[in-house]
């Protein structure tokens, strides 16, 4: 018998690079240069700003230590500071050892967040009193603040952090097209999601923790008893504040969703660590700022929370590679594919289950809550109506509904889509009732009750089950070739009009009354309610720009998601307009109605194209 020439077992040989595993490509490494060279301006901009400029022109201005602002930094300030010139080290590491794709991924992942803590700097420059930034500076009367060169230069700071995250993107994006990007040792996890990579409940932590981190930036950092310290929540504070931490907690779920899709797990681990070293610079410095502040200023609870979130995500980002090579190391030393592992489809169906867990409990949540007292009142005074909750109660009743069909494999798939955009009309409903628990609680005597605490966790579950969803149709997109993919013109035009005179429907009151008006977009500072209307408005634009792109059943349950969404949106008019007096339609029915119908035309496009 002839023996067996190496070739024969080609089975136990492992898949080797054509190329070296480096970077060095240098329509990476320009890209990439910049990036770091923009992070350690920034940096050197922050330094300087908190080492020798004023951020105020103030005598009635200290620092936590009790000296001038200008005369030290504080230790909050030190916090602040941290992350940009850690991350603008590791850039330069990065540069110096030719790793266009780590280099940029770090740089990325705190610029993002870096563009949400600009806006927050404008404040600064605009009212620098009600931006409530005790780690730079702690005002002990209420005489008008002067913006002075500090608060410029952290100003700029952030900007250029942004502007290298921009062009760490780019390094990213030419990396990407290197040979051996996305490679694996074992050949069955080569260009899979991060996500696949290191696991299901590595990747529910990471959720988790931005989830929680994005939430704490809505929650206000401190709490103040002191009459010149006033703190409200970011939606009643200055649009500055408001916008900018909205920006923050989008950038940070947007980068998250990016790094468990990317195929690359050492990206994956840069853009996690530079978003959790920009949030836990935020959530950090607010900690210790208010806990040397002096008499009547502390800490609240969000900010400790969003510091604990932040610190998940930086460990996440730190074990991410090598989490991603034991189990590499694991498939191979099997020699067998391994199901909980390598087999995508049985993944995806893992992330079906989980969302259709957190999709139902989310649901449940939201119904129980608008069922039960909202709000405790003192003894001998009836319980207000609150009609937020009769739309919460549509939007949970319907998520349960449309979370069932999760738990069956041959249903989850097709309606997958759809659940994505109604965990948006979810968190929607809810915000209606929670803005009105933020007005009522500033009444003494009133309090959050059951049913609102149950609506606030039925929101945070929406949340969750949305990036869940998210998750689960990337793992499975992995497995479908999208090279022949055409946009449907017809299909296209229709779905973008349909999501713009949604926006528009979204953006415009539904009702006005001599008394009052429904919330729209026109009425600052933004509430919650308005917030959540946004939050559904950028959900139905993003569905209806995947759906001209999508094979043709998953487009059409995205777009019967938005039509669905939209309705229940409408019923905010016949359900909650008893709450102004003569109540007569708004234009946001109107033009509502409109994009729903559009909507519902394009999936009737999206269907017949997938018949033909």
């Amino acid at each position: 018998m002839a023996p067996i020439s190496e070739t024969d077992q080609s089975a136990q040989v492992l898949p080797r690079r054509i190329e070296p595993d480096r970077d060095d490509d240098k329509s990476a490494f320009a890209p990439a240069v910049l990036a770091a060279s923009a992070t350690v301006v920034a940096a050197l901009c922050g330094v300087v700003a908190l080492s020798f400029e004023s951020v105020v022109t103030q005598d009635s201005v200290t620092a936590a230590n009790g000296e001038a602002i200008g005369a030290g930094v504080t230790v909050a300030a030190l916090i602040a500071l941290a992350p940009v010139v850690l991350v603008s080290l590791m850039a330069v590491l990065g540069v110096i050892a030719r790793r266009a794709a780590l280099t940029g991924a770090v740089t990325a992942g705190y610029g993002a967040v870096s563009a949400g803590l600009a806006v927050l700097d404008v404040g600064l420059l605009i009212d620098p009193i009600d931006s409530n930034r005790l780690e730079l500076f702690r005002p002990i009367t209420a005489a008008a603040l002067q913006p002075g060169a500090g608060a410029y230069l952290i100003l700029a700071a952030h900007v250029l952090a942004a502007l290298g995250g921009l062009f760490g993107l780019v390094a990213v994006s030419r990396a990407s097209m290197l040979d051996g990007y996305g490679h694996s040792t074992h050949s069955d996890m080569t260009n899979r999601a991060s996500a696949i990579r290191i696991g299901g409940w590595l990747s529910v932590l990471a959720v988790a923790a931005a989830a929680v981190a994005a939430g704490s930036m809505f929650a206000s950092p401190y709490y103040s008893s002191d009459a010149i310290v006033l703190v409200p929540v970011a939606i009643d504070s200055p649009v500055t504040t408001s916008v900018g931490s909205g920006i923050v907690a989008l950038a940070l779920l947007i980068v998250v969703a990016a790094v468990l899709a990317s195929i690359s797990p050492t990206v994956a681990a840069g853009a996690s660590v530079g978003a959790g070293l920009g949030m836990l610079g935020v959530t950090g410095s607010r900690v210790v700022a208010g806990a040397s502040s002096g008499p009547g200023v502390d800490a609240a609870p969000g900010s400790w929370v969003g510091v604990v979130a932040s610190a998940v995500l930086v460990v996440v980002g730190i074990v991410l590679v090598s989490v991603s090579k034991l189990r590499e190391r694991r498939g191979v030393s099997d020699g067998v594919r391994r199901t909980t592992t390598l087999d995508s489809t049985s993944v995806t169906t893992r992330w079906h289950v989980v969302a259709g867990v957190a999709g139902l409990a989310a649901g449940v949540l939201i119904v129980t809550g608008a069922l039960l007292p909202t709000l405790t009142v003192p003894d001998g005074l009836a319980n207000p109506t609150i009609l937020a909750t009769r739309v919460a109660a549509v939007a949970g009743f319907v998520l349960v509904l449309a979370s069932i069909p999760m738990f069956f494999s041959v249903l989850a798939a097709a309606v997958r889509p759809a659940l994505g955009v109604l965990t948006a009309a979810a968190v929607m409903g809810a915000s209606g009732v929670l803005q009105s628990v933020v007005l009522a609680t500033d009444i003494d005597g009133i309090a959050l009750g059951v049913g609102g605490i149950a609506t606030a966790l039925g929101t945070v579950g929406a949340v969750l089950c949305g990036g869940c969803v998210l998750l689960a149709g990337s793992t499975e997109r992995e497995d479908v070739d999208t090279s022949d993919m055409r946009v449907d013109v017809r299909l296209g035009s229709a779905a973008w009009l349909g999501a713009l005179l949604s926006v528009a429907g979204l953006a415009l009151p539904l009702y006005r009354g001599t008394d009052v008006t429904a919330a729209w977009f026109g009425t600052f500072p933004w509430g919650w309610d308005v917030w959540g209307q946004a939050f559904l408005a950028v959900t139905i634009v993003v569905s209806a720009v995947v759906a001209s792109r999508s094979r043709p059943a998953r487009g059409t349950a995205l777009l019967v998601g938005c039509v669905i969404a939209m309705i229940i949106y409408l019923l905010g008019w016949p359900l909650t307009k008893t709450r102004a007096l003569e109540p007569v339609i708004g234009p946001g029915v109107i033009v509502g109605a409109l994009g729903a119908l559009t909507l519902a035309v394009a999936a009737l496009l999206s269907a017949r194209s997938r018949l033909r």
